[in-house]
C-alpha cells in the first residue's frame, strides 16, 4: 500500500520542527530585552551579548563579550576539540585501512570500537576520573581530549568505512605489483581516494567533543569548556537570556561546521 505524499512530508515536518524549534527559542530569547524567561518578547536587543557591564551585576547579567570566564571557556573548548578533531581523524584513518582486510577477530575488535559510545557517558567519566587519580595525572583540556576521543572514533569509523571506494584495495594491489613502497602508495592513491572522508572525520570529532558535557566535566576541572562552563553556571546563576546567547554562538559554530561537513559528504573523488 502506498502511503499519500501529505502524510510523508506532514511526517518529515513534524521530525524537523521537534528538531529545530527549541533552537529557534534559543535565538529568539537571546536577543530578549527583559531578564525573564518568557513571551512575548516586548523589545529586541543586543545587550546580552555586546552592553557594558556597570560592575555590580551578577554573573548571569554581565553581558557575553564582557565575560572573561565565558572567553576563557570558549578557548577551552576550541582547543580540545581541536586537539580531538586532530587525533580522531589519525585513528580513524588508520583503523578503518585496517579493518578493511581480513584478520582474525576482526568483527569483535569491531564492535570493540563501537563500545566507546555505546558505554553510558557517566560510566565513562567515573572511570577516567579515578583512572586520572591514581595516575597523579593532572586534569587538563588533554585529559578531556582523551575521553572525548573514546567517544567520537566509534562515529568516525562508521562514517569512513562506508564510504570507502570498493575497488581502493585493488588499486593499492596493482600499484604494490608495480614495486611502488608503501609510503608512496598512501600518499599518491589511497589518501587522495578518501582525504573527504579524513577531513569529514576530522570535523565529526570537532563537533562531536564541541557539545559534549557530560564526559568532559568528569575529566576538566577549573573553568572547563564552554558546555561544561554553562551547566556548572546555571546551577548556581539564575537563568538569563545570557545563557541563551552563549547557546546560540555554540549552536552557530555547530551549524557553520555541520554545513561543511555535509558539503565534503556530498563529494566524490575519482582519479
Amino acid at each position: 500500500m502506498k502511503i499519500p505524499d501529505f502524510l510523508v512530508k506532514t511526517y518529515i515536518a513534524i521530525i524537523i520542527l521537534i528538531i529545530y524549534l527549541p533552537l529557534v527559542f534559543v535565538v529568539l530569547l537571546s536577543f530578549k530585552s527583559g531578564a525573564n524567561i518568557s513571551f512575548p518578547i516586548e523589545r529586541f536587543t543586543l545587550d546580552w551579548y555586546l552592553k557594558p557591564p556597570t560592575g555590580y551585576e551578577y554573573a548571569a547579567y554581565v553581558s557575553l563579550f564582557h565575560d572573561r570566564q565565558f572567553f576563557a571557556a570558549l578557548r577551552n573548548s576550541f582547543t580540545v576539540s581541536i586537539v580531538v578533531a586532530l587525533m580522531a581523524m589519525a585513528l580513524v584513518t588508520i583503523t578503518a585501512l585496517a579493518f578493511r582486510r581480513r584478520m582474525a577477530g576482526r568483527n569483535f575488535l569491531f564492535y570493540l570500537f563501537l563500545l566507546g559510545f555505546l558505554t553510558p557517558g557517566v560510566t565513562v567519566g567515573l572511570g577516567v576520573n579515578f583512572l586520572f587519580r591514581l595516575l597523579n595525572l593532572p586534569f587538563s583540556f588533554w585529559s578531556a581530549a582523551l575521553i572525548n576521543v573514546i567517544y567520537v572514533v566509534p562515529f568516525g569509523l562508521i562514517l569512513m568505512m562506508a564510504r570507502f571506494d570498493p575497488n581502493l584495495l585493488f588499486y593499492e594491489q596493482a600499484a604494490a605489483v608495480l614495486k611502488a613502497p608503501p609510503l608512496m602508495i598512501f600518499r599518491r592513491i589511497t589518501l587522495p581516494l578518501i582525504i573527504y572522508e579524513v577531513i569529514s572525520a576530522a570535523i565529526l570529532g570537532f563537533l562531536l567533543s564541541w557539545g559534549e558535557v557530560i564526559r568532559t566535566q568528569f575529566a576538566m576541572k577549573g573553568i572547563g569548556t564552554l558546555s561544561t562552563f554553562i551547566n556548572t553556571q546555571l546551577g548556581v546563576n539564575p537563568l538569563t537570556p545570557k545563557w541563551y546567547a552563549a547557546g546560540t554562538l555554540i549552536s552557530a559554530v555547530s551549524f557553520l561546521g555541520f554545513l561543511v561537513f555535509a558539503y565534503l559528504l556530498t563529494r566524490t573523488v575519482r582519479q
